[in-house]
C-alpha cells in the first residue's frame, strides 16, 4: 500500500472513502457476532448485568456505545428459531443495507430513533418509513437522514402524542411474578409521590455528580465509569435502584421492628450440596412470608457472603444444620481493614464504596476457605456475581488482590487503583500480554 504522504489527491481521496467502506463491513460483521451472543445468552452465562456490559468488557468501548451496537444487534441481526429456521430481523430493510456495507453506524442510529418515535397508532406506516429513510440514507449524511426523519413524522402525526388515560385515585402498588424478576405497577397521589420522590433523591442522582454512591454503583451497572462520565443508566433504572436501597438501608436498621416474634428480614434456604458441589438451587424468602423465589446455585454462593442476608443451611434430610452466619462472616475489625486496604470495591474500575460491599471468600469458605484478611475482599453486588461466574480469577499479591480476566478480554491482570490512589507508583502496575491479532472466519 502507498504511504499516504506519497499519495496523489485523487488517491488519497479514493483511500479515505475505502477506509469507510471497510468500517461498515465490519460493522456489519459485528452487529451480527453480537446477535449471535444475543441469542446464546452469554452476558448472563458470564455473569454480567446485561449484553452491553459484556459488549464493554471485551471491546474496552464506553456503555453508550456498546448499548448502541446491542441496540442494532436486536433490530438488524439474524435471527433463527429453535428448529433452525431463519426468521427475518425487525427492520429488514435496513439490515440488508448494513449487510451491504452501504450504511454507516451514524445512520443506523437516526434511523432507528425515528422509528422509535414513530406513535402505536401509525404502526403500518412503519415499514414504508423505513424504506423510504433507508433509501436516502444511501446519499444522505446521517444529519440529513435525522433531520428528513423528523419532517416525516411531523406529517404523519400533526396531531402529536395522544392524550394519557385517566389514572386511578388512591394509592396502589403490586409486584408481579414476570420472568426472571417481578414488575412493580402502581399510583400515588401527589402528596405520597413527593414524600416518596424526596427520600429517594439522594439514591437516584447520577453517581458521577455525587460522593455517596447508591445501590446501582454496587451494583455495578456503570461501574468503571471514568469521572465525571455521564451516568449510563436512564432516569427510570436510577429510580429502581434508589427504592432497592432505600429498602436495603431500612433493613440494615432493624427499624422496622418485628413480624410474627422475628425481625423483618432476608432469608436464603439452601442445601448443604448446592454449596459444596455448585449445583442444584435454593429459596431466597421475602420478609413478610407472603413469597419465596428460586434462585440458582451460584446466587446461593454469592448471597453465603452477604451479612444482610441470613443464610438457613439444610442437610440432606432437611433439617437445618446453621443459622446465620456469625462464624463465617468478617467481623467488624475486619471490615475495617479491609475498608483501608481495597477502599470500596477491589474490581477494576469500581468506585462503590465499602459500606455498599460484602467481604468475598477468594476461596469459598464452603471448600475451606478461612475468613481471613487474605482470603477476604470487597466486591459490590454485580462484581461479586461476576466473580462468582468463575471467568475472573482473584489471586493475593504483595497483600492485595489482584484480578486475572478471562481470555476473551484484553489487558491482562489489574488491580483497582481508583479506591487506593495513594498507591498509585507504589504497587508496580501489571504488565498485560501483548495482543495477538485475530481474524474472524466468516
Amino acid at each position: 500500500m502507498t504511504p499516504a504522504w506519497q499519495a496523489t489527491d485523487d488517491e488519497l481521496l479514493v483511500g479515505i472513502e475505502a477506509a469507510q467502506g471497510e468500517i461498515n463491513e465490519t460493522f456489519a460483521q459485528l452487529v451480527e457476532l453480537i446477535g449471535e451472543a444475543r441469542s446464546r445468552g452469554l452476558a448472563e452465562a458470564k455473569g454480567y448485568r446485561d449484553l452491553p456490559d459484556l459488549v464493554r468488557s471485551v471491546q474496552n468501548v464506553s456503555r453508550s456505545t456498546a448499548r448502541s451496537r446491542v441496540k442494532a444487534a436486536e433490530q438488524l441481526a439474524p435471527r433463527r428459531q429453535v428448529s433452525g429456521e431463519a426468521l427475518e430481523p425487525d427492520l429488514p430493510v435496513l439490515a440488508a443495507a448494513v449487510a451491504e456495507g452501504a450504511l454507516t453506524p451514524e445512520h443506523v442510529r437516526e434511523i432507528q430513533a425515528v422509528l422509535a418515535a414513530l406513535p402505536p397508532h401509525l404502526d403500518e406506516r412503519r415499514a414504508p418509513l423505513e424504506a423510504d429513510l433507508t433509501g436516502h440514507a444511501r446519499c444522505l449524511d446521517p444529519d440529513a437522514v435525522r433531520r428528513l426523519g423528523r419532517h416525516a413524522l411531523a406529517l404523519l402525526d400533526p396531531d402529536g402524542a395522544r392524550p394519557r388515560e385517566p389514572k386511578p385515585t388512591r394509592n396502589k402498588l403490586t409486584l408481579r411474578s414476570l420472568g426472571e424478576g417481578f414488575e412493580a405497577r402502581g399510583f400515588f397521589d401527589r402528596e405520597s409521590a413527593a414524600i416518596i420522590r424526596s427520600a429517594l433523591s439522594p439514591l437516584t442522582a447520577p453517581c458521577p455528580t455525587v460522593p455517596v454512591q447508591d445501590d446501582c454503583c454496587a451494583d455495578g451497572e456503570h461501574a468503571g465509569h471514568e469521572p465525571g462520565e455521564r451516568d449510563p443508566r436512564s432516569a427510570a433504572e436510577r429510580t429502581a435502584d434508589g427504592l432497592v436501597e432505600l429498602a436495603r438501608r431500612m433493613l440494615a436498621t432493624g427499624a422496622l421492628g418485628v413480624e410474627a416474634g422475628q425481625a423483618v428480614q432476608v432469608t436464603v434456604t439452601v442445601p448443604l450440596e448446592t454449596l459444596v458441589t455448585r449445583e442444584g438451587g435454593a429459596l431466597i424468602g421475602f420478609g413478610d412470608g407472603t413469597l419465596r423465589a428460586a434462585i440458582d446455585a451460584e446466587a446461593a454462593l454469592r448471597l453465603a457472603c452477604d451479612a444482610r442476608m441470613v443464610p438457613i443451611v439444610l442437610a440432606s434430610t432437611g433439617e437445618p444444620l446453621f443459622v446465620g452466619r456469625e462464624k463465617r462472616c468478617a467481623n467488624r475489625a475486619q471490615r475495617r481493614a479491609l475498608a483501608q486496604r481495597d477502599g470500596g470495591c477491589a474490581f477494576p474500575g469500581c468506585d462503590a464504596p465499602p459500606q455498599w460491599c460484602v467481604a468475598h471468600h477468594v476461596r469459598h469458605w464452603a471448600h475451606g476457605g478461612c475468613t481471613d484478611l487474605d482470603n477476604l475482599v470487597l466486591l459490590c453486588s454485580q462484581h461479586h456475581t461476576l466473580i462468582h461466574k468463575g471467568d475472573w480469577v482473584i489471586t493475593m499479591e504483595g497483600g492485595f488482590p489482584l484480578f486475572h480476566p478471562p481470555p476473551w478480554v484484553p489487558g491482562g491482570p489489574r488491580r483497582n487503583m481508583l479506591q487506593r490512589p495513594d498507591l498509585v507508583g507504589r504497587i508496580p502496575a501489571q504488565r498485560p500480554p501483548p495482543r495477538v491479532a485475530t481474524q474472524l472466519v466468516g
